[in-house]
């Protein structure tokens, strides 16, 4: 397929490219033989090296939404598929154009869905992304699953709404294999429905074992001044410093996004291999075996229990199944095969069915 997929506005530093999913997927459908070309908006200070990214046009920066008609409206017509991230810039203007230029297969990439979902229940989306606008893809991929994707479907008018999960990228994870120096942290960023979740959990958790040691990094504004004093305090480490950060503790707190759709670090900390401890959310059955490769807490106390009473060796297990079943279904490869899945069914205008085992 010839593809072209608008993604959000491109960084200065390599990190942040690596970590860039829009970046990643279209890697990962490179590779399977598809043409992309992906599109971001240019940021003072972010351009991508004219003698790298334009040298090999598979990646190309525009400044604004009249330089993106002028230069790309005649390979957008002509693409077999455009699909738009739900990060770029403008997107309302952007989806609008790209739905009413594109000859070929249309499709949003929404990685927030419950953020999507709270905005419009609010009537607060800055963005103006109305069901209207919406209901001109084809497509459309929501990070959540269980009734949502139906729900768009039937009370937005959305054509087809398929799950499409985060991806890890292999290339950039690896078992950590530092000292231990927590027994429980966690990654941020957080929704604000999860604050609560993780200061009663982590927070009681240490306030439970005071012996025990403690990290949050990322989600600082989670909390109040009533701070235990043996939980620390870290800003996010940066994607290089992911492994040490998790292979230095002994489990990490994997709160859900919301319902029906796991947190943004989920696939990440498990392709780590970090032993993970869990919320109960509707889905994550789907996706890993409770108990097997993901350990569930309903209460701070479950968290003290598996902290405090199972075996060293069992904990090392349940990390590296959690990484093989990462590996074996939750990469950027994989996803990059769904979609093509689903851009087949949505061509041939196959009926809804629902999945019989997982998310991926």
């Amino acid at each position: 397929m010839d593809i072209v997929l608008l993604g959000p506005t491109c960084r200065p530093t390599p990190e942040a490219r690596e970590g860039n999913a829009p970046r990643q997927l279209a890697q990962a459908l490179r590779r399977r033989g598809h043409t992309v070309l992906l599109l971001e908006r240019a940021a003072p200070g972010a351009c991508i090296e004219e003698g790298t990214d334009l040298k090999r046009s598979d990646v190309a920066p525009y400044q604004d939404l009249t330089d993106l008609h002028a230069r790309f409206h005649s390979r957008v017509r002509r693409a077999d598929l455009v699909m738009v991230d739900a990060e770029v810039p403008q997107v309302a203007d952007v989806s609008r154009w790209a739905t009413s230029a594109a000859g070929g297969l249309t499709v949003f990439w929404d990685r927030d869905t419950p953020r999507t979902l709270a905005r419009h229940a609010l009537r607060e989306d800055p963005g103006c992304l109305t069901p209207d606008l919406l209901a001109g893809y084809r497509l459309y991929l929501a990070s959540s699953g269980g009734p949502v994707p139906r729900r768009i479907e039937r009370e937005w008018g959305v054509p087809r709404v398929r799950v499409f999960l985060p991806g890890v990228d292999v290339e950039h994870v690896a078992p950590g294999s530092g000292r231990t120096r927590w027994d429980l942290g966690h990654l941020g960023p957080l929704s604000p429905e999860r604050r609560s979740l993780l200061k009663q959990w982590l927070l009681g958790a240490a306030r439970g074992w005071p012996e025990g040691r403690f990290v949050l990094a990322g989600t600082l504004s989670a909390v109040d001044d009533a701070w235990p004093a043996n939980v620390e305090r870290q800003a996010p480490p940066s994607l290089q410093e992911h492994t040490g950060f998790l292979g230095a503790q002994r489990f990490t707190l994997a709160l859900s996004r919301a319902e029906h759709t796991p947190g943004a670090g989920l696939f990440e900390a498990a392709a780590w291999g970090a032993a993970l401890i869990c919320d109960t959310w509707p889905g994550l059955e789907d996706i890993f075996s409770l108990g097997e490769e993901v350990m569930v807490a309903r209460t701070e106390r479950d968290v003290l229990r598996y902290l405090l009473a199972m075996p060293e060796a069992e904990r090392r297990q349940l990390g590296m199944r959690a990484r093989a079943r990462v590996l074996a279904e939750h990469t950027v490869a994989h996803r990059a095969k769904l979609l093509e899945q689903y851009v087949s069914e949505a061509e041939r205008g196959v009926a809804w069915l629902a999945p019989v085992r997982s998310l991926n």
